[in-house]
């Protein structure tokens, strides 16, 4: 009962398993099959069981898993548990005091539950036959399956990895147009201003390229940087102006973007306005004159 209790009061997953002497072939198949399930065991009243074939088998098994597994030996600390500990450092631990054994795990327990998240996280992948790489990630991300990419960060996927190509995942969903998986990475903690490595753009870029207002508009709120240069040297409003999004342009003079600074051509984005005569962005431009030097 009080481990029962103690996993109670962390909302725990678990099974109860009985081994006694005695117990019928059947039921202890029906044990077996719930140990070979578990990724972390809690063994209490062992000095009961001590001599019964079943449990020294169940034992084998745990170390055959691997599992990492805690044993009250209710105060009898005999050899062989001592041996086993010793053998089995890294998955079994025996205490004769059961507070004790309760205090460890309880340092220790949201370490193990990340661990074994990841673990059913893998497995479910692999179950799927999803391999776990960025660029099946990326996929999942453009796909807007927020269940598998889920699953991806749960396995220890970060919201930051990049595709094999260097894409950030922010600007995957961003070039997807895909709203709900931009607002989803972000709260997963991906860095907004991430520059992908095949166009020098950041998602906030993307989105312009995209022409899509309201992803523009959601990442500027969030603090998207507007001063990036684009690996073939266009900064964002010239980018914009190309694109010929009115909404866009004036949404981005209104968060200090500044028309006047120059691409790889020596070109501005008040000056392609000028050039292409594009009298719309050009009234836009007329309401940010030119800064004077101090």
């Amino acid at each position: 009962m009080a481990a029962e209790n103690f996993l109670a009061g962390y909302k725990a997953d678990y099974r109860k398993i009985f081994i006694y002497k005695g117990l019928p072939h059947t039921e202890f198949l029906k044990n077996l099959k719930d140990v070979l399930q578990v990724t972390h065991c809690i063994i209490v009243g062992s000095s009961d069981m001590h001599g019964v074939s079943d449990y020294a088998f169940v034992l084998g098994v745990l170390t055959g898993q691997q599992v990492r597994t805690f044993i009250y030996t209710g105060g009898a600390y005999e050899k062989d548990y001592e041996e086993l500990d010793i053998q089995n450092r890294s998955f079994f631990h025996c205490y004769d005091n059961l507070s004790e054994m309760f205090n460890y795990i309880s340092t220790k327990y949201e370490q193990y539950r990340i661990a074994d998240l990841q673990h059913v996280s893998m497995t479910k992948l692999l179950t799927l036959g999803i391999p776990f790489t960025s660029d099946s990630f990326s996929k999942y991300i453009a796909k807007d399956d927020t269940e598998k990419c889920q699953l991806f960060l749960d396995a220890g996927m970060l919201a930051n990895a990049y595709t094999a190509e260097g894409v950030p995942m922010l600007c995957v969903a961003t070039r997807n147009d895909s709203f709900d998986k931009v607002k989803w990475l972000l709260e997963k903690g991906a860095d907004i201003n991430a520059v992908a490595k095949d166009r020098g753009y950041s998602a906030v870029m993307d989105a312009v390229w995209r022409k899509n207002y309201e992803i523009t508009e959601y990442l500027i709120d969030k603090g998207a940087r507007l001063d990036f240069i684009s690996s073939d040297g266009q900064p964002i409003l010239v980018l914009a102006v190309g694109n010929g999004n009115v909404r866009i342009v004036e949404l981005l003079l209104e968060h200090g973007a500044n028309p006047d600074i120059e691409d790889s051509m020596g070109m501005s984005a008040r000056g392609y306005a000028n050039l292409f005569k594009k009298p719309a962005l050009i009234e836009l431009m007329e309401k940010y004159p030119p800064k004077t030097p101090a």
